[in-house]
């Protein structure tokens, strides 16, 4: 599972990040990948070095990063979510940008500063189903790609073909493909925040039950759908504030309102599927902000307080245990 979310600040600056959605975890920590890094491509087995200096969610396998989500230095980010009709090549394609699913991340905010920078290379990309070891299985995913213009864009490879969508509404889920869930939105447009007026049914007046009833209608369950829908919702009626990190809190509480919680969402396995951890990204300062299930607390990590010239990556601590502010 899992919801991606792009959202402007009160100041214009643009934030990006996700709910990671998960009956386990996957030895995911934060990260910081300099310039000079280099890392050997599983699908040609060429060593490959990085143009712009990276961070984000990964785990971390033989000093490779897989990343859940990053932005560069230069503010364009990207994440991968579950996406079930994914599908990959079995072979490379002379002539095309070959790769493993699990690296387009790394890749896309290795190599470009913007959008309009990386769109013509996107027809050239052919992800290839090469695990990354033998004991890790292929990830199924699509990606959502932002920049500092507040555009963004969603990456969709099934059997149909490669397809890339603009993304308007700043949302991403899971299945179905993302023009579906554009046009699903569409049965919700009388949603609104506003409280509604009484109306009149034959010769009686029909009042509203209590405060808070303008959104009556909009979907309540975790499915990919009602996800898409809920979050569109509060992306577009999201009032900002003047104050110190209003951005921030707001977008954790946009996430907060599709989060799992434990007991809620059972797989087809009798698995527990909770929201691991929510994360958000300054593309203009480089940051990266994220707080797990079971720490509320927000951590920030700073890109531009490491050296960003190296080639070693740095990794950091997962905090996955509550802080408590003692009043007295």
């Amino acid at each position: 599972m899992c919801t991606a979310l792009s959202l402007l600040t009160f100041k214009k600056e643009h934030l990006f990040g996700r709910n990671m959605d998960l009956e386990y975890t996957f030895g995911q920590r934060p990260v910081v990948v300099p310039r000079n890094y280099e890392y050997v491509d599983k699908v040609s087995g060429e060593n490959k070095k990085i143009k712009y200096a990276i961070t984000g969610m990964a785990s971390v396998m033989d000093n490779h990063p897989l990343f859940a989500e990053a932005i560069n230095e230069e503010g364009l980010g990207c994440a991968g979510l579950n996406f079930p009709d994914a599908y990959w090549e079995d072979d490379t394609k002379e002539g095309m940008e070959n790769m493993p699913p699990y690296d387009l991340i790394l890749w896309i905010t290795g190599n470009f500063a913007t959008l309009e920078e990386l769109r013509p290379y996107l027809d050239k990309i052919n992800l290839v189903a090469r695990p990354f070891a033998e004991n890790v299985g292929l990830p199924t995913l699509h990606w959502m790609v932002t920049d500092k213009t507040g555009k963004a864009i969603v990456i969709e490879k099934t059997k149909e073909g490669f397809k890339v969508y603009e993304n308007k509404v700043g949302v991403m889920t899971n299945a179905p493909s993302f023009d579906w869930h554009i046009t699903n939105l569409r049965q919700y447009m009388n949603a609104t925040p506003v409280q509604p007026i009484s109306a009149n049914w034959s010769d009686l007046e029909l009042t509203p039950l209590g405060s808070a009833t303008g959104g009556i209608g909009l979907p309540g369950d975790f499915s990919s759908p009602s996800r898409f829908v809920r979050v569109a919702f509060l992306r577009a009626q999201i009032l900002m504030e003047d104050i110190e990190n209003d951005g921030i809190i707001e977008f954790f509480h946009i996430l907060n309102n599709v989060a799992m919680v434990k007991g809620s969402v059972i797989t087809k396995d009798g698995k527990d599927e909770i929201t691991q951890y929510s994360s958000c990204m300054n593309l203009e300062k480089g940051l990266y902000y994220y707080k797990s299930y079971n720490n509320n607390q927000i951590n920030m990590l700073d890109m531009h307080k490491e050296d960003l010239d190296g080639s070693e990556m740095k990794i950091f601590p997962y905090n996955d245990v509550q802080v408590v502010n003692l009043l007295n």
